[in-house]
């Protein structure tokens, strides 16, 4: 597969740079939308918001499709008909919750998917190619997740055999977990053993619960991790914690925060205030969403009267077209903040 990563430039923790996926560009920072976006717009309405990339996980596609086997999971390009990158998560998060603790073995992990029956036996390798089967271009490898704030013996259990787990000849995001724990992070980036991994991926940082601490442990890992290698995490639908990650000096960060707010009727502008369309105030606002944005929704001229109409009516029509508005915002936000040091 042909891609690679290049620093360009740093400054207080925030780094820009360029990741190559199959002939596409992406500049780093960058913000990667959960597949769910694909529910509510077509794909060329993302693809017109500047969104370049997505993610998915594999086993909650398995179950939102009914898959009896993982082997039947479609290719999500050609599904859906995307044209940018994929990333995906290994699983690990949605397994944890379908598989006992003995269930966890050296060379893989056993799990049943709701309501199926079948046990599946997966292991690190065929995790990698069930991602790869179903379109992912960034994959990630398997590990046992467990929460950020488990006891230390679970916490120590986990890093030994996402260690135990890792093959030399992968080149695929390596996971680092150990929760808030300085010793388990420098065991996990040392079971990394010859070949050098494509990136690392940050585990449990949406299991965080303050700023501060996430501030506080992505400092303690980022400075264990070799420099030029890609930096990937994934935070909760929550802005003030996607800018966060970012300005820890995070590279690649999955988040669902355009999702998210549209759902709850909320378009984003202004460093992330929310306007809900919903009030009486904009029953005569006839100004688009936000002045100085180039989305498709205020280029259209959409007026935040006319918004507050479909609000108020339940239209179907209201979280697509605040999501459109959420996804460019949010996109040319992240661009801005690289800009700054370009």
């Amino acid at each position: 597969m042909n891609r690679y990563f290049k620093i360009k430039r740093t400054e207080e923790g925030l780094r820009t740079g360029k990741l190559v996926v199959n002939g596409l560009e992406l500049r780093t920072p960058l913000l990667v939308h959960s597949e769910n976006v694909i529910l509510y717009l077509r794909p060329e309405q993302v693809r017109a918001t500047n969104t370049k990339a997505l993610y998915y996980d594999p086993i909650v596609l398995a179950k939102e499709l009914g898959k009896r086997d993982l082997a039947d999971l479609p290719d999500l390009h050609r599904v859906l008909g995307w044209q940018g990158v994929l990333f995906t998560t290994s699983g690990a998060t949605e397994i944890g919750k379908l598989a006992k603790p003995r269930g966890y073995k050296a060379n893989g992990v056993n799990f049943r998917l709701p309501n199926q029956g079948q046990l599946i036996s997966l292991s690190p390798k065929k995790a990698i190619q069930l991602q790869e089967q179903s379109g992912a271009d960034i994959t990630e490898q398997l590990y046992r997740d467990v929460n950020y704030y488990a006891p230390v013996d679970d916490l120590a259990a986990a890093v030994e055999l996402t260690g135990c787990w890792h093959s030399a000849n992968q080149n695929e995001l390596f996971p680092i977990t150990g929760g808030g724990l300085e010793k388990l992070h420098r065991q996990s980036v040392d079971s990394v053993t010859g070949q050098q991994p494509f990136g690392y991926f940050v585990t449990q940082t949406e299991q965080i619960d303050s700023l501060a601490e996430i501030k506080r442990n992505l400092a303690a890992i980022i400075k264990l991790l070799p420099f030029e290698s890609l930096r990937v995490t994934k935070t909760k639908a929550n802005f003030e914690q996607l800018i966060t990650v970012i300005r820890s000096g995070i590279d690649v960060v999955y988040s669902d925060v355009a999702v998210h707010e549209a759902v709850m009727g909320n378009a984003l502008v202004d460093k992330g205030k929310r306007l809900d369309f919903t009030r009486d105030s904009f029953s005569d606002d006839w100004e688009t969403i936000d002045s100085g944005c180039q989305c498709p929704v205020c280029n259209s001229r959409y007026s935040r009267a006319y918004l507050h109409y479909l609000a108020r009516t339940n239209s179907s029509q209201y979280t697509s077209v605040i999501l459109e508005h959420n996804l460019f915002w949010l996109n040319q936000f992240v661009a801005n903040l690289s800009s700054k040091i370009n």
